[in-house]
């Protein structure tokens, strides 16, 4: 836990194109899509780190990712629900952070 982590520079350039593109269409797009981008950009970058088979212990970081890709489509669908998705995410990565760092739960 806490080494350093090495992705391709074609990962890199993948996510930085990414995300200075949306940043760009959140210029001109619905508010919620912005979230919706953030989202996926985690999604992501966790597929780059999965993917490195650097991780110790990926069974986290694994689930998450596979949480956000089935619920990211939420905010088409049911708008309330994805809600709660990002509300759930968060209390995940905030606990998981806290554990992390020796705090109790």
């Amino acid at each position: 836990m806490g080494q350093r982590m090495m992705v391709t520079e074609d990962d890199v350039f993948e996510l930085l194109a990414f995300l200075v593109t949306s940043a760009r269409l959140c210029v001109d797009e619905p508010r919620l899509y912005g979230t919706f981008r953030l989202v996926d950009g985690a999604s992501r970058l966790l597929g780059f780190v999965l993917e490195s088979d650097q991780l110790e212990d990926e069974q986290f970081l694994q689930q998450l990712k596979d949480e956000i890709d089935e619920k990211k489509m939420l905010l088409v669908a049911d708008q309330e629900g994805y809600f709660k998705f990002l509300d759930d995410l968060t209390r995940k990565v905030a606990r998981e952070l806290k554990e992390r760092a020796g705090a109790a739960p």
